[in-house]
């Protein structure tokens, strides 16, 4: 060993344990580091190849391509369905009949949440102390499946119609429907989580006096009816544009531009469109359109993306539709989408020789407030083929074209055809309800101003006060009142007498012509004689008597109105300490009733007529194939399809119970007439109203429900 050997050995000997290993730990991360390295660049990683889905190009016109019905589908454009099992109370001793067990325990269950038990007597006369099951068999109450097709993009508080089948009683005639609530789909489903309540319905039953579409028989049954204007939405239901190929950038040009063709306006809570991720957007209905949801929907469809310069998509637009008038309807949408900008390209189609392009440009004139489109609609209006003069009435009353508008309308209303007459008298009330919301606005806005008052009421409130009174003598040459809060009583001074009445919507009876009156000699008889006029000479006084089995009241009257519009007030007038004046206290449906058989027996000389029943055509149509599709509530959620009851058939069968149905209906069919049978309204508390009956509450304005 040389001495340099030696010298190291003797370091390495003398050295602590301490830096023994230290050095050792060392020299071990000093071999391994150069390994890891080696071993990283030996298996280097793949790259992985990006999952990519093919672009949706769909099979679109070429005039309409950029527009957003060509790169989405839009979802939420049918009614929803919804259902409930609901408690009917006011009846003429036609119910109580044995209830099926699923339908029993439902509906004590939904009692009991209510409160209503033997035990609690401070529900009112007819709830204290009486069980749900004792009510149940209450001959004058009975179970009821309830449906309803709730309009697509519906807002919270919107109002629609409901249909009501009797589940245990022979008749509904009378019937007030408790609040209840409805779930999407039939009650069947509503052990299924994704059965959701979207709205509540509740008020007075409407009997339609029309058989049933497809029905063979031309009588009226009595089990099934409809409560006006009687739904409630309680969660909104929005449309949805699901983008073809997934795009963020794209998502944010279609929300832009929805926003900026329908900008937020009152009434409207949000912005109209808002993204929710690259493929998903949401859309609410706009207050202004809530009348005109599938207009809206098109409009959409038809909406350009791009709005940097929106005069190219109309010139394009109006030059398609020269070209290719097949596609006239669908680029008249484009054109009033785009809205302001487009009316001079329009105006140019307003004379187009072929009859396609030159309607559809009219119509979307006509949506746009274009004053040049007025001359070509009036002439149509009133010359124009009959298959064509409505629409051109709807369309002529939309624009703000001045007088000139108006006397047109008063015009039609003496039209001999019964089509042109009721349009005519629709546009003009609807002209004139706006302007009374103009100037109740306008006199609020001016009372703000001057600083006497500080506040006013809310659109809503003027909304409803404009639609509630329209005063005679103006410039539309209509006139409205709300009777008892029952119904509005629309007087049309125009034409031949006619008595006109709604079954959808907003309960509405309209007198037409001057001064129409009950004519004498008479002998009006309805309900089996329970109410009776008669009239021995020509002008002797008008002799009535009336039998209320329910109250267990007899008026008689030595000398009723003879006047047609007085006398409707007079049936539907409930007499008061602070109103004394004689009434028979009748609800909507009776006083239809009544109506139609003063014309049946020739007590006057107005004509009779109704418009078309649309609410059971809307339902059976919704259910359409017998089932409807509940949509998922959450990503990933499956859609569910189950059954839906045609409305039409009877809930329980009791052909073989033994039960005999009454012959005779209160409201019936205009060709053949039939017979009616007894009835009057009898109104106990809802326990979702209060316990108070509702004929004692104070009036609510009709369309709203609180």
């Amino acid at each position: 060993m040389t001495n340099a050997a030696h010298r190291m050995s003797y370091r390495l000997g003398t050295m602590p344990v301490a830096r023994w290993v230290t050095v050792l730990l060392l020299v071990c991360i000093l071999a391994v580091v150069p390994g890891c390295n080696r071993s990283k660049r030996k298996t280097p990683p793949r790259p992985r190849q990006a999952d990519t889905k093919p672009l949706v190009i769909r099979d679109v016109p070429a005039p309409l391509r950029g527009t957003v019905g060509a790169e989405a589908t839009i979802r939420g454009v049918r009614p929803t369905l919804v259902s409930g099992i609901g408690f009917v109370v006011g009846l003429k001793g036609t119910g109580g009949l044995t209830l099926p067990e699923q339908y029993a325990a439902h509906i004590e269950r939904e009692m009991g949440l209510n409160g209503i038990s033997a035990s609690n007597r401070n529900m009112g006369p007819f709830l204290s102390g009486r069980s749900p099951r004792e009510l149940l068999r209450d001959p004058n109450t009975a179970a009821v499946i309830v449906q309803a097709a709730v309009p697509p993009g519906a807002n919270e508080g919107d109002s629609f119609d409901i249909y009501v089948r009797a589940i245990n009683a022979t008749s509904l005639e009378g019937g007030i429907l408790w609040t209840t609530d409805l779930r999407i789909g039939p009650p069947s489903a509503f052990g299924d989580p994704q059965a959701r309540i979207l709205a509540k319905a509740r008020g007075p039953i409407f009997l339609n006096p029309f058989s049933e579409p497809g029905s063979e028989t031309t009588g009226v049954r009595k089990t099934v009816g409809r409560v006006l204007d009687g739904g409630t939405v309680t969660f909104p239901t929005l449309i949805e544009v699901i983008l073809d190929n997934p795009s963020h950038q794209r998502a944010r040009q279609i929300t832009s531009a929805i926003n900026a063709a329908f900008p937020r306006g009152p009434g409207d809570p949000e912005q109209i469109a808002r993204g929710k991720d690259d493929s998903l957007i949401q859309v609410r209905v706009p207050h202004r359109y809530s009348d005109r949801r599938e207009d809206f929907v098109e409009l959409i469809k038809h909406l350009p993306i791009d709005q940097s310069f929106p005069e190219a998509y109309a010139r394009r637009f109006a030059m398609a539709m020269k070209s290719d008038p097949y596609l006239a309807r669908e680029l008249s949408w484009g054109l009033e989408a785009i809205g302001e900008r487009s009316k001079p390209f329009l105006a140019d189609l307003y004379d187009a020789p072929e009859a396609g392009p030159r309607l559809a440009a009219l119509r979307a004139g006509a949506r746009l407030n274009d004053p040049r489109a007025v001359k070509a609609l009036r002439d149509i209006a009133l010359n124009g083929e009959a298959a064509l003069r409505t629409d051109a009435i709807l369309l002529l009353s939309q624009i703000d074209g001045g007088p000139s508008i108006d006397d047109t309308l008063r015009s039609l209303l003496e039209s001999p055809l019964l089509s042109v007459r009721v349009e005519a008298y629709e546009g003009l009330m609807r002209r004139a309800v706006e302007s009374q919301k103009r100037r109740l606005a306008l006199a609020q806005a001016r009372a703000r101003s001057e600083a006497r008052i500080t506040s006013g009421g809310s659109r809503d409130q003027i909304e409803a006060f404009a639609r509630s009174f329209i005063p005679a003598g103006t410039l539309y040459g209509v006139s409205r009142e709300l009777v008892e809060g029952k119904f509005f009583l629309d007087r049309v001074p125009f034409g031949e007498p006619l008595i006109y009445v709604t079954q959808q919507g907003e309960p509405r009876i309209v007198v037409f012509g001057e001064d129409p009156e009950l004519v004498t000699p008479m002998l009006v008889s309805a309900w089996s004689d329970r109410l009776m006029l008669a009239a021995d000479n020509k002008g002797d006084p008008i002799r009535l008597y009336y039998r209320d089995d329910i109250q267990r009241r007899t008026v008689t009257m030595e000398s009723a109105p003879k006047d047609l519009t007085e006398f409707i007030r007079f049936l539907a007038r409930e007499p008061t300490p602070g109103d004394p004046r004689p009434g028979l206290g009748l609800g909507y449906a009776e006083v239809v009733g009544a109506l139609y058989a003063l014309n049946d027996d020739h007590g006057t000389l107005a004509a009779f007529a109704t418009e078309s029943d649309r609410l059971l055509a809307e339902l059976l149509q919704t259910a359409q194939p017998n089932r409807i599709e509940v949509r998922p509530e959450a990503p990933g959620d499956e859609v569910t399809l189950i059954a839906i009851d045609d409305p039409r058939e009877e809930v329980v069968d009791r052909s073989k119970s033994g039960l005999v149905r009454e012959r005779r209906s209160l409201l019936v069919p205009v060709n053949p007439p039939a017979e009616p049978v007894p009835g009057s309204e009898n109104e106990p508390g809802d326990p979702a109203m209060g316990t108070q009956g509702a004929g004692n509450s104070a009036p609510k304005p009709i369309g709203r429900r609180e």
